[in-house]
């Protein structure tokens, strides 16, 4: 998974971190470049600001409390304000307010807040 963010706090599994980039491969989560220590199990994710993208998000949890570019989730669900860009998803679902693309699902399930 990678979230390019702008300007806020990351909770990973209840750790705040700050940072822009957050990149999870095999369990291990970086932030900004920097290899989280301790981080096991189910990884859920909450953004405190906007959101440029979310690609790849596999099976984790996402919550933003803001804005998000576009999202690409495989069967992980995401909760956001507005979308600016596009929705693609496989399984997961995707609840957030206005789309200003297009939205592509498999199974998954887009809801307006």
């Amino acid at each position: 998974m990678k979230i390019s963010a702008t300007n806020g706090t990351i909770s990973v599994n209840g750790s705040i971190y700050a940072g822009n980039n957050i990149s999870i491969v095999n369990g291990v989560v970086t932030i900004d470049g920097v290899v989280q220590p301790n981080v096991t199990g189910n990884i859920s994710i909450t953004i405190n600001g906007d959101v440029g993208s979310i690609e790849e998000a596999g099976s984790s949890d996402i919550l933003v409390k803001g804005n998000v570019g576009d999202i690409s989730t495989g069967s992980g669900s995401v909760k956001c304000n507005d979308v600016s860009g596009s929705i693609q998803t496989g399984s997961g679902s995707i609840k957030c307010s206005n789309v200003g693309g297009n939205i592509s699902t498999r199974s998954g399930s887009v809801k307006r807040n």
